[in-house]
């Protein structure tokens, strides 16, 4: 689905990418990790269509994006980090227009995915920004693409709304999507993802999947009992192992 090599982008004397390899495979929830600043929202843009790499080579769903005409030509559904919408119309009103329709069983559908279908008929202004994180995955299922690329979706929000949103990301790799988000929390990444991808200034530190990473950085936890009291020296060697947290002498 998305495949990068070698990707360069500066802004001014600031070097935003600086070679990133990257690659997101079909069915799968690919997890963008960093700090603020790393490269996470550049690299999305790039993805999406909305900005050129300066080096590099970049396909998605097997387009090449420098030669690219216009994002729509990409087929994906994009969710920006802080999506905007006129306050003054409601969910329902805000899907048909992004959609050019008058409504039907597709706006429906999202309405229903995303949980808003009860509260479709409020206005947006009123919505918690968990809604309108959730509405704004609504707007990336419009043309019903294979790929959503997603930045920051559950940043910002409260742990109801992180965990709404997260299960929505779940929800719709059980249909079939493939999911590419950004994030710098850790604990969503372990929630849902198959493939963590890690960026520091520019650069893919590490592209594994989440369970080599637990194999590699989980350290197994032990509360040990000895089925008979022990010696004190005996009991001073269990504790110095890797992974006691706790001993309890018979």
């Amino acid at each position: 689905m998305i495949k990068v090599t070698g990707l360069t982008k500066k802004f001014g004397t600031f070097q935003a990418l600086n070679g990133l390899d990257m690659q997101v495979k079909a069915g799968e929830i690919y997890g963008f990790i960093g700090q603020n600043g790393a490269g996470k929202t550049t690299t999305m843009n790039i993805l999406a269509g909305l900005s050129r790499p300066a080096l590099g080579e970049c396909t998605v769903n097997g387009k090449d994006i420098t030669k690219l005409t216009h994002p729509g030509d990409l087929n994906i559904g994009y969710l920006p980090e802080d999506p905007k919408f006129y306050p003054w119309m409601s969910a329902h009103e805000t899907l048909c227009y992004l959609s050019g329709t008058q409504g039907g069983d597709n706006i429906q559908e999202i309405l229903r995915w995303t949980g808003l279908s009860e509260v479709q008929n409020r206005r947006v202004g009123g919505f918690s920004r968990g809604m309108k994180q959730r509405l704004g995955i609504g707007a990336a299922l419009i043309r019903n693409p294979q790929l959503l690329i997603l930045d920051e979706p559950s940043s910002a929000l409260d742990p109801e709304g992180r965990s709404e949103v997260l299960s929505l990301i779940r929800d719709l790799k059980g249909i079939g999507k493939t999911i590419l988000f950004s994030t710098h929390i850790l604990d969503d990444v372990e929630r849902v993802c198959d493939t963590v991808g890690m960026i520091d200034n520019g650069k893919m530190m590490f592209e594994k999947s989440l369970a080599q990473l637990q194999k590699e950085y989980t350290q197994p936890m032990f509360d040990i009992t000895p089925a008979s009291a022990v010696k004190s020296g005996i009991l001073e060697l269990l504790e110095r192992l890797p992974g006691v947290v706790s001993l309890t002498n018979s």
